[in-house]
């Protein structure tokens, strides 16, 4: 049978003598049906993520302060001692495959992570592991729920007799990981990269251009307030009611760090919210969201990514038409089914 683990090794109270790891994992499995122990991995995955996002968490900051207390030998966690961790230590949170002994797939690791960080990270592994994944569900007939979506990934290590350019377009069970927008050729050659630019710009600037409509909507923030200066968790459920509405209707695009007007603004406040300016965090607050802002998954019928402009980097979520209604349920708002072009009705 195949199980997911949630594995963290993450830091506390950094840059004080109080400083301390924080180990622990947790098992999902379902013998019934795995699809439902993936599902709840991902979503505990997703509430640690979120609770830690706005710490002092880089690693950057981590390794220092392990560097600075090379000497120490022993710290204590949860009652036990255990060895002082190294700037080798692996640090960071993921989820990974278990696969019991008796089955033949093409997974050979005992642990094979499926998503998460840490400093060992390698995104080929971790799309083969998708892929791999994917490949034992079909294998064994297992149900994917809505959990089915389109992968696609460079894969630098491509045989030239069997690919011309390395990109590889195949099906996977949902990530939120973006292995395009994250590495492709255009990243590695800066020269393509500046034409992809100017492309998208020209191809962003006409969307932008025809307005805001019945299935293309601007908002100016994903959780900044403009006029309090913080994030604010209203601005985040408003994102979420226009993709249900979207959802629930003819489907449709919503672009983020655009005012109503039209004109781009970017996404700087959103990223200034996190340390480092993170759009990494951005992204993984989002998924975050998304993964626990509906009353069932909704990850299969949306795609979401960064976007270059001259003006400045905005998030563009395009949303397909749903084939069952979608209800939004978020804390004080109740749950909400919504449609483009009538009125809210809530449950």
């Amino acid at each position: 049978m195949i199980k997911y683990k949630v594995k963290a090794r993450l830091a506390s109270k950094i840059g004080t003598d109080e400083f301390t790891l924080q180990e622990f994992e947790r098992i999902f499995e379902d013998l019934n049906n795995p699809i439902q122990a993936r599902k709840k991995a991902f979503h505990y995955y997703s509430s640690v993520i979120d609770i830690t996002a706005d710490g002092e968490d880089d690693y950057e900051t981590i390794l220092k302060h392990i560097d600075d207390n090379a000497k120490k030998t022993y710290m204590e966690i949860a009652g036990r001692q255990i060895p002082y961790p190294s700037t080798n230590d692996n640090l960071g949170i993921g989820i990974y495959i278990l696969i019991a002994e008796d089955f033949e797939c093409l997974l050979k690791e005992d642990e094979s992570m499926i998503i998460g960080y840490n400093q060992q990270f390698d995104y080929l592994s971790v799309a083969y592991h998708l892929e791999s994944e994917f490949a034992l569900y079909k294998e064994k007939g297992w149900s994917t729920g809505d959990w089915e979506i389109d992968l696609k990934y460079f894969d630098y290590e491509y045989d030239e007799d069997e690919s011309e350019d390395g990109v590889v377009n195949t099906k996977s069970l949902y990530t939120p990981f973006n292995f395009w927008a994250y590495h492709n050729p255009s990243m590695v050659e800066g020269e393509e990269e500046e034409v992809e630019i100017i492309e998208d710009d020209r191809i962003l600037k006409q969307i932008i251009e025809k307005g805001e409509n019945r299935n293309l909507e601007f908002k100016s923030t994903f959780r900044y307030c403009l006029q309090k200066k913080t994030a604010q968790q209203y601005i985040e459920f408003e994102i979420l009611k226009t993709i249900a509405a979207f959802a629930n209707t003819d489907g449709g695009t919503l672009l983020i760090g655009v005012a109503d007007d039209g004109e781009v603004l970017g996404l700087e406040k959103d990223f200034m919210i996190y340390k480092n300016n993170s759009k990494d965090k951005f992204l993984k607050h989002f998924a975050n969201l998304i993964g626990t802002g509906f009353t069932e998954p909704i990850d299969a019928i949306i795609t979401y990514g960064f976007e270059k402009t001259v003006k400045g980097e905005i998030f563009l979520v395009v949303v397909k038409k749903s084939k069952k209604p979608r209800f939004t349920n978020s804390k004080g708002e109740g749950r909400q089914f919504l449609f483009v072009g009538l009125p809210q009705v809530k449950n």
